[in-house]
């Protein structure tokens, strides 16, 4: 029987400083990846993370969630999401992870900003492999649009909807930001979201000033409430000292979990 897959997505305002372009939270990504050692999961782990102030802030200026502006301005958004990639997947290995950067771009193509065909295949043999799969918020090739730009909650929705049709369970999904999971107007945790209470929470969620082509909390909420349509639960916690370590091992955590 194959191992349960936990899959954990970075937040691009924990890893990088969204405030200054370029600008690494080298700290945090060393500690997000030790409590992930520490933690000595039983179940097989995917990593996703954000591109923060890295590919948001060059798809900013040259496009690239509906088409692009020039051939060397999307090319650019291109390396800018594999530069902050390439960092954490340093990390990760000098932390003893054995992780396997997989680019969506060469994994995806879309069709007006939706998935028309993929190659996962690679992640299934992977995890077989006893590998941690790390994806990233990436461009993606689209047959009409030219180009859209998948999030790391994106690819990892797909890739959680895709492991079960092959034999795999989805234990959960954990997002990492920067706040105890989703945040009200009175800056208060809102504990539980679902399909019956989203749209009255959606007018209370509090809103990001943060540089973000993608969504922002929203989109991030509405992949989650898809996945939550498959019987996949998500929780969302903050970055703080040991918040993951504990809701790998299931102990206690503040945060918002989002399910059907």
């Amino acid at each position: 029987m194959k191992e349960p897959v936990l899959l954990i997505k970075l937040g691009g305002s924990s890893i990088t400083d969204k405030a200054i372009p370029y600008k690494v939270r080298e700290g945090v990504i060393r500690r997000l990846a030790r409590e992930i050692k520490k933690a000595d999961s039983k179940s097989s782990l995917i990593i996703s993370h954000g591109s923060g102030s890295f590919g948001h802030t060059s798809a900013s200026k040259y496009g690239g969630k509906k088409g692009y502006k020039s051939l060397l301005g999307i090319a650019t958004v291109s390396v800018d999401a594999g530069r902050i990639n390439q960092i954490v997947t340093d990390i990760f290995v000098e932390e003893g992870l054995p992780v396997i950067s997989l680019s969506p771009s060469s994994m995806i193509v879309a069709q007006s900003g939706e998935i028309f065909n993929h190659f996962f295949e690679v992640v299934e043999e992977l995890l077989n492999q006893d590998l941690m799969p790390i994806v990233y918020g990436d461009v993606i090739w689209d047959k009409k649009w030219k180009s859209t730009i998948f999030s790391g909650e994106r690819t990892l929705n797909l890739i959680a909807q895709y492991l079960p049709r092959k034999g795999y369970k989805v234990d959960k999904v954990i997002q990492v930001g920067e706040t105890d999971g989703v945040i009200d107007q009175n800056g208060k945790t809102i504990p539980m979201i679902n399909k019956k209470n989203w749209e009255k929470v959606r007018k209370n969620i509090f809103p990001t000033t943060k540089l973000d082509v993608t969504g922002g909390m929203v989109h991030k909420v509405e992949e989650a409430l898809d996945l939550a349509t498959k019987k996949i639960e998500t929780l969302l916690i903050s970055d703080r000292q040991n918040n993951l370590l504990n809701a790998i091992i299931r102990g206690s955590i503040k945060g918002t979990i989002i399910d059907k």
